[in-house]
This record gives structure tokens, C-alpha cells and sequence, in this order.
């Protein structure tokens, strides 16, 4: 551009060149906006008709405003230049993009094209049909993940009152060549499914890295468009999941009727394939088959439950058994305390050379027979050891503190003796842990056989059941293949009444209905109108 003004906008650069128009970057200096600037050529400005409807539709898509569609800001001329205002995004054309990395992984695929597909959903529920989607119409952000479907600069609009989608002339071929709809190539009237066949065109290009249809000539590629199919994607991308190879094989076939009947019927079709796509990125099921899956699951989660119950069972009778134990233990010290309170009381009283403690460790002795006992001291009120199963600590300090249980490798109980409700010593006694500890290991044990026993009735039944569903869906997946290969000339026969029985009647249902449907027509009229035209 001659001036670095244009109308109120600042010129900055140059950004691409179209066949109708050139694109630049500029600044609203009113509101200190950045915008990419699309001013029509001189050569077609002459043309007062093309100028209107170049202002018509740019007016018309400027009402649209979705996250994936570049917004337009300002339509109008500026030095006898028709131009449109829009958004200026950060990122590179699809084009550009597939030049530089080739084919793209087929997850960055489903995300860009769910974008992709509702954006065409929202602007055709608007009433507007692109008529020229293709890669460098459609900007990705540099983030990489994010696209942007601009130029709607062909497009036409629905009438107010509802009617049809206006039909493209005849003789005149809108749109880009390579990814026009077999209906455009043809002079025919198009729709909004057009706009699906064309993104259709794209992702094709987009998984495997190679144009749909690589004719040269125009006539050539009309021919290719209208009639060849495709290469196979498997032949490029074997990575490519099915479901997603069904969709863009779905948006690529000539008759219209047989693609996605709209955009939202495309965008819950992707949606779905994204689902699938995070399933098996969370799960990493690994092809395990499924009778052997639903055990695993099931065994991991059964173990799981079971560890929890077992510690928190075990922990439970661990503290009641031994409560029981120390209420056993309280028992014996207070018979000795019972039995040690006159003789202590006695000796309370008089000085140390006259005390007698003769009878007190001859019963310590006796008491010590028990073979649930395994020591008893007792100490005076001063806290000297004067009667002890082991003799080594006559005459001792004793350290115990009253009223304390000590845990260790025997139970010890510790008493205060008292005589007409006077304290007059201490008495501890010890017992023996292994009863405890045989009563411990046997409720341990009892416990994993159990355990042992419900895990082997959740694996058996959790394999049985596995069994169960694998074999109606070998049924089902022996008819589906057979389905693909020879037609659907057969039926699921079956006496089921649960889930799987009907299943099988959808099927069979949907077999007939497949059945029913008229065969398509031959191409050759397609291509005897092509040929007209090509002769024209």
C-alpha cells in the first residue's frame, strides 16, 4: 500500500496476499487496538456489484462472535478501497503449520478439529456457510493448541425469511479448488455440509500429511473431488484410532446425505473420540483381555478394602485382648495386695530389727507357681523391696511409680497397698505375655485365611463374570466383522433377555434397516454433468 494510512488506520506491515484481497496489520489509533486489515484489490474494487456483496457478507459475518471464529471489528472503505477489520491473531496458518511439521499427532487433530467443528456449528446455526474452509484460512495461536477459522469473505447468508441456502451459480466456482465439495465442483446447490466435506479435506491433511485430492488442473481436481476416494488413512497414519478415521471417511463422502447432518453432530462425534482417547490415556489397559481385566480390578480393590478392614480389626481386638489381660492382672495383684495388707500394716509399726517378712516372701514364693505370673515385688511405705520373687532385689529401692501400667515383654501391673484405707507399700506384678501373644497370632491367622477365602470368591467370580460379557461380545464383534467384509446378510440369533439380547436386536434391527436402504447411485451421471461443465 502506497500510504502507511489507510482511512483512520495505521499501516504497519504487509501480513499475505489473496486472490481478492491483500491483508495487512495495522493500528486503530482511537482506541490503540492492534487488527489485521483485509483491503479488497483495486482490480476488483471497480466492480460496484462484487463491492457490495464483498461488504454485504463481511457485514454479515461480522455479527458472528465465537471464541474459535477471528472477530471483525469494522467493515467499511477507506480511499475508495472496500476493507475489513479484524482480529489480529498471534499464532501461523494451518498451511504454514503442515509445512513446517508435516502430519500432526492425531490427539493435537481431534482437540483442533472439535474447535474447528464448532465454530462451523455456531456460524451455521447463524445462518451462514463459510464456502472456503481450507488450512490458510484457519489460524493456530502459538500456543499450538488453539485455532481461529477466518475469512468468511465468500460466504453467503440465509434469507430472512428462512429459505434456502442461496445456490452457487452456475459456471462459477467458489472457494479454493482443492477443497471444495463435490457439490461446489459440480455447479450444485450447497449447504452447510459443504463446509463439514471441506474441514473434512483438511483433517485428512492434517492426519496424514498429504492433500486429499493432489491433482494439478482444475478440471483434474473436479474430477478427483466428485468422484475418486481417498486414500486410505491407515496408509499414512496407522497411529490414527478407527473412530476417528470413521469421521473424517464420514465428512469426505460425495452425497451429502451420507455426511454428519450438521455441525453439532460432528462436534458430540469428536467429543466422543476425545473421551476415548483420555480413557485409554488413564487407564493403559494394555489389550489385557477381559476375563482376565475384571479380576485384576476387582482383586486389587478387594485386597485394597480387605488390608484396611484387617489392620483396622486387628488393631481393635490387639487392645481388647489385652484389656482383657490387665483386667486379669489387676485381679491377681489385688489378691496380693489383699493378702500383703495386714502383714505390712504390722510391720508399719515397729522398728527394723523387729520387722518380719518371713511370711510375706513365703507367699511371694507360692504366688509365683502360677505359670500366668512371672514376678511379684513388694515394697514397704519407704519404698524398700522387702518380698520379691527375685530375691536379688531385697532390700532394694523400688522405682516403679503407683498406678502405672509398663508395657514391655511382660504385662506389669502396679497397686498401692492399703489397710483400713491407709497406704502402707506397692506391689507389682508381672505376667507373662505368651497367652497374649498365642491368642494374637491365632486371631491373625483366622483373619488372612478369611481374607484368603474372600479374595478367591471375588477373583473366581469377578473371572466368571468377565467370561460372561466376553462371550456375547465375541458374538457380536464375529458379526460386526463380518458385517464389514460381506454386507449385513446376517443375523444374531439368541434366546437373551438381559443387556446383550438387546444389543443383539439393535443390531439385527440396524442390519435390516442397512438392508433396506437404496443402493447409491451410479457416478456417471455426476460425471457426465462434470464433463459439461469441464467442455464449457
Amino acid at each position: 500500500m502506497a500510504s502507511q494510512q489507510f482511512g483512520r488506520y495505521r499501516i504497519e506491515g504487509a501480513l499475505g496476499e489473496g486472490a481478492m484481497a491483500n491483508v495487512y496489520r495495522a493500528c486503530d489509533p482511537e482506541i490503540g487496538r492492534t487488527v489485521a486489515i483485509k483491503v479488497l484489490k483495486p482490480e476488483f474494487a471497480r466492480d460496484e456489484r462484487l463491492v457490495a456483496r464483498f461488504l454485504r457478507e463481511a457485514r454479515a459475518a461480522g455479527a458472528l462472535s465465537h471464541a474459535h471464529i477471528a472477530t471483525i471489528y469494522d467493515v467499511g472503505q477507506a480511499d475508495g478501497l472496500p476493507y475489513i477489520a479484524m482480529e489480529l491473531v498471534d499464532g501461523r496458518p494451518l498451511d504454514e503449520v503442515l509445512a513446517a511439521e508435516g502430519r500432526l499427532p492425531y490427539e493435537r487433530v481431534l482437540h483442533l478439529a472439535r474447535q474447528l467443528a464448532d465454530a462451523l456449528a455456531y456460524a451455521h446455526r447463524a445462518g451462514i456457510v463459510h464456502r472456503d474452509v481450507k488450512p490458510s484460512n484457519i489460524l493456530v495461536a502459538r500456543d499450538g493448541r488453539t485455532v481461529k477459522l477466518l475469512d468468511f469473505g465468500v460466504a453467503r447468508v440465509a434469507e430472512a425469511d428462512g429459505a434456502a441456502l442461496a445456490r452457487t451459480q452456475a459456471g462459477q466456482m467458489m472457494g479454493t479448488p482443492r477443497y471444495m465439495s463435490p457439490e461446489q465442483a459440480l455447479g450444485l446447490p450447497v449447504d452447510r455440509r459443504s463446509d463439514l466435506f471441506s474441514l473434512g479435506v483438511v483433517l485428512y491433511e492434517m492426519i496424514t500429511g498429504k492433500v486429499a485430492f493432489p491433482g494439478t488442473g482444475l478440471a483434474t481436481l473436479a474430477i478427483q473431488i466428485a468422484q475418486e476416494r481417498v486414500q486410505p488413512i491407515s496408509a499414512d497414519a496407522r497411529d490414527c484410532p478407527s473412530g476417528l478415521r470413521f469421521v473424517i471417511d464420514k465428512l469426505l463422502a460425495k452425497k451429502p446425505d451420507r455426511r454428519f447432518d450438521t455441525g453439532e453432530a460432528l462436534v458430540a462425534a469428536l467429543e466422543r473420540e476425545i473421551a476415548a482417547l483420555e480413557e485409554r490415556g488413564s487407564a493403559r489397559r494394555g489389550g489385557i483381555p477381559l476375563r482376565f481385566k475384571l479380576p485384576l480390578v476387582m482383586g486389587l480393590m478387594t485386597g485394597l478394602a480387605l488390608l484396611a478392614a484387617i489392620n483396622f480389626l486387628w488393631d481393635r481386638q490387639s487392645r481388647a485382648l489385652e484389656q482383657m489381660a490387665i483386667a486379669s492382672g489387676n485381679g491377681i495383684a489385688q489378691f496380693v495386695t489383699s493378702n500383703a495388707g495386714v502383714t505390712m500394716a504390722d510391720n508399719a509399726g515397729l522398728p527394723p530389727g523387729e520387722q518380719d517378712w518371713t511370711a510375706l516372701r513365703a507367699f511371694v514364693q507360692a504366688a509365683t507357681r502360677n505359670e500366668d505370673v512371672a514376678a511379684i515385688v513388694i515394697a514397704d511405705e519407704s519404698g524398700t523391696v522387702r518380698a520379691a520373687s527375685d530375691a536379688k532385689l531385697l532390700g532394694k529401692p523400688f522405682a516403679a511409680t503407683p498406678g502405672t501400667v509398663r508395657a514391655g515383654e511382660d504385662l506389669r501391673i502396679v497397686r498401692p497397698v492399703l489397710y483400713a484405707g491407709a497406704p502402707f507399700g506397692t506391689v507389682e506384678v508381672a505376667l507373662h505375655r505368651g497367652a497374649l501373644d498365642a491368642a494374637l497370632a491365632t486371631s491373625r491367622r483366622l483373619l488372612m485365611v478369611l481374607s484368603a477365602a474372600i479374595m478367591l470368591v471375588v477373583l473366581g467370580a469377578a473371572y466368571l463374570s468377565g467370561a460372561m460379557v466376553s462371550r456375547p461380545l465375541r458374538r457380536l464383534r464375529s458379526a460386526l466383522e463380518d458385517a464389514a467384509s460381506g454386507g449385513f446378510g446376517l443375523r444374531i440369533s439368541h434366546r437373551r433377555r438381559d443387556e446383550f439380547g438387546r444389543t443383539f436386536d439393535a443390531f439385527n434391527r440396524a442390519a435390516a434397516a442397512a438392508d433396506e436402504q437404496p443402493q447409491p447411485d451410479s457416478a456417471r451421471r455426476e460425471a457426465a454433468v462434470l464433463a459439461t461443465r469441464i467442455a464449457a
